[in-house]
């Protein structure tokens, strides 16, 4: 294999999170300008969650949300709507740093995502040339495909009773570069949903953080960006980024705060 110079990828989400850094992500739905990309990089965020699972995104606004965020050195994370893998490849030719998969079952279905998301010999992604993870640069194939192997990342999510059993097994197929823990679905199959400070949640989460532990691979968290306490405590133990705030959520609130402000004001005036 030739040298990889003079071609690099830029992903400050995997450079923090194999560091152990503790890295928020901005999460995507409705909110789709081109600015978004640039408010997170002067916010001080250095990677954007685009996500197409729970939205009407389509790969065309997705394809422009991940141009803008590697031209402003954010990454761009992007949650799949399937585990098909139309999806998974269209996503990181539009030059994702990481494809999440939702909803994952069994060892198979990790295997077959990796064969989706990786070129040889990992896998059968078939091979394009002009990546927008490379900026467009014509890359020769071999390196092409070494570096996008390495640099971007494939990441299922652990969102059941069931895949929590399996987290082990999850963590130790080649080309799963970490896991995504999603609380909101594993709470509501463990027959709790909300309840964050349940035991059934809580054991369950450290289940998946001892596997990642020993494995040696990233961990997120998703669900629970308004439960600092429990994030602390997740991250104390190995987590080393989250899902901590949402374009719909955080307009809201900014919404509620002025409709609230103005109320004051017209109920001190009607005392007057």
């Amino acid at each position: 294999m030739g040298s990889l110079e003079p071609y690099t990828l830029s992903n400050p989400f995997r450079t923090r999170i194999l560091s152990g850094q503790i890295t928020p992500l901005m999460s995507i739905k409705f909110v789709t300008g081109n600015e978004i990309p640039m408010m997170c990089k002067m916010a001080g965020l250095h990677a954007m969650f685009i996500d197409m699972e729970h939205s009407a995104l389509d790969m065309r606004t997705v394809s422009q949300l991940i141009l803008a965020c590697n031209y402003v050195g954010v990454s761009p994370v992007v949650r799949a709507p399937s585990k098909s893998h139309w999806h998974i490849s269209r996503i990181l030719d539009a030059g994702a740093s990481a494809v999440v998969i939702p909803h994952v079952e069994s060892v198979q279905e990790v295997k077959d995502i990796v064969r989706s998301a990786k070129f040889a010999p990992l896998g059968t992604r078939g091979c394009t040339n002009n990546q927008a993870a490379l900026n467009f640069q014509h890359v020769p194939t071999m390196v092409q495909n070494e570096i996008l192997n390495s640099q971007t990342m494939v990441i299922p999510m652990i969102e059941t009773p069931g895949a929590v059993e399996i987290a082990d097994e999850i963590f130790a197929v080649e080309g799963v570069d970490g896991v995504l823990v999603g609380s909101n679905d594993l709470c509501t199959d463990l027959g709790i949903p909300g309840k964050y400070d349940s035991p059934l949640y809580q054991d369950a989460v450290m289940k998946v953080l001892t596997a990642g532990k020993r494995a040696g691979k990233p961990i997120g968290i998703g669900g629970i960006g308004g439960r600092l306490d429990i994030l602390e405590k997740w991250f104390s133990m190995g987590a080393t980024w989250s899902l901590s705030g949402q374009d719909a959520s955080m307009l809201q609130a900014g919404m509620k705060q002025i409709s609230k402000n103005y109320a004051e004001i017209c109920d001190r005036l009607e005392k007057q």
